[in-house]
């Protein structure tokens, strides 16, 4: 679908206002941050700031959605190739959940750090909305160990508790990725290339042992 310049205009100033909020995020923390602070950041008035987004709560409240989005297209993808196994579409959803949290570091620690003081609290149909696509998600990785289990890839395990193991299997490991080695991309005496070679290996081992339990 074609859109016009200006909808396209207003979408690059609405993304700009986002990276500027989530850098304010990360510096100063949800409760600390100002309207001010992101349209400074921004290089926008505060009025164009209002035009697009009426508080800092649906500032944080469109940042997180668009993020969990983003992550949902990226499994949903990897779940609907028909040329990979359960085993494969499980590795490969690994992996993506780690880059994607490690590309996008910032708002994970930011959303993790805060996550029961805002979506809990200050907005719950936030928390609830986040909770839906959690459920989704394992009802993704559900099917596809009913998959698995069609092919003959696993044991008879109950697909809905394989599920929601491998789901927070992902998260934890994928949380942990950001913390190994530091800032690695930040740090000059860090070979990027030799610690994503670490992280790829402890990934692949990690999956082998989680696979070594439900394969048969």
């Amino acid at each position: 679908m074609n859109i016009s310049r200006k909808e396209r205009d207003d979408q690059r100033r609405r993304d700009e206002i986002l990276d500027a909020a989530l850098s304010i995020f990360a510096a100063q923390g949800f409760h600390g941050a100002t309207m001010a602070q992101i349209s400074q950041e921004a290089q926008y008035p505060l009025g164009t700031i209002y035009k697009y987004f009426s508080s800092k709560k649906q500032i944080y409240h469109d940042l997180v959605m668009e993020r969990v989005h983003q992550l949902g297209q990226i499994l949903l993808s990897i779940s609907s190739r028909q040329d990979f196994t359960a085993h494969e579409k499980l590795k490969e959803s690994l992996f993506a959940k780690t880059k994607f949290y490690k590309s996008n570091s910032d708002f994970i620690r930011i959303y993790i750090s805060e996550r029961s003081n805002i979506d809990a609290v200050m907005m719950p149909k936030l928390n609830e909305k986040v909770n839906r696509m959690h459920d989704k998600m394992i009802t993704l990785f559900e099917r596809i160990f009913e998959q698995g289990l069609q092919n003959g890839e696993f044991k008879p395990y109950p697909p809905k508790e394989m599920a929601t193991l491998f789901t927070e299997l992902a998260h934890s490991v994928a949380w942990s990725s950001l913390f190994q080695n530091g800032n690695a991309e930040n740090n000059n005496d860090v070979n990027y290339l030799e610690v994503n070679d670490v992280l790829n290996k402890r990934l692949n081992m990690i999956f082998e042992m989680f696979m070594n339990g439900v394969s048969k």
